[in-house]
């Protein structure tokens, strides 16, 4: 009798330290890989040796429209970092700053002048002048440097947005208009 409540009680003591089907427990997120992680990861034959020049890179890339559509280097850049959308938004600059490294992990601020929205159908262009701040958050992996978190709001400079975008006569008037007032704003 005693070796069959002993047992019991063993074998509730390791039902409790297994992971649950919830996740929970101590197994490891990493352990199993999914279509859903294969997809964040991305492209990792495409080593990115320098924080710095990657964010700098996708900004430069960024401005000139290549996240509207398709892009080998989004895949090879980012981890996780969201998919496409009907909307983007025009700036007139933006300014690059590190915030420091702490181990494998890397910051960014970027601080973007931005004249307005961009969106699909009718709308157009809407002027919305406001500065704006986003931090970049990098981490090292055994493959390279990679940007993480949601940076999938496309992120044009006007050039680019009358090139790429569909706009109105109307609309271009209003972002002409927008990226004036921002260079009289700085001084220009």
């Amino acid at each position: 009798m005693r070796t069959s409540i002993w047992t019991f009680f063993l074998s509730i003591l390791l039902a409790s330290c297994r992971p649950h089907a919830g996740g929970g427990g101590n197994a490891d997120p990493r352990a199993s890989a999914s279509n859903d992680n294969a997809y964040c990861i991305g492209d990792t034959t495409v080593q990115r040796p320098d924080p710095g020049s990657l964010v700098r890179e996708y900004l430069s890339r960024d401005g000139r429209g290549e996240f509207l559509a398709h892009s080998a280097f989004w895949l090879s850049a980012t981890e996780c970092a969201g998919e496409g959308t009907d909307y983007a938004r025009v700036v007139s600059s933006y300014v690059l700053d590190s915030l420091g490294f702490h181990g494998d992990t890397a910051r960014f601020l970027v601080t973007y002048q931005v004249l307005g929205d961009l969106e699909q159908g009718d709308t157009g262009f809407v002027p919305r002048s406001q500065s704006v701040a986003d931090t970049f958050v990098l981490v090292h992996r055994r493959w390279g440097w990679r940007i993480i978190g949601q940076h999938d709001l496309p992120t044009l400079l006007p050039e680019a947005a009358k090139a790429q975008w569909k706009l109105t006569s109307v609309d271009l008037s209003r972002l002409d208009s927008a990226a004036r007032a921002a260079g009289r704003g700085r001084g220009a």
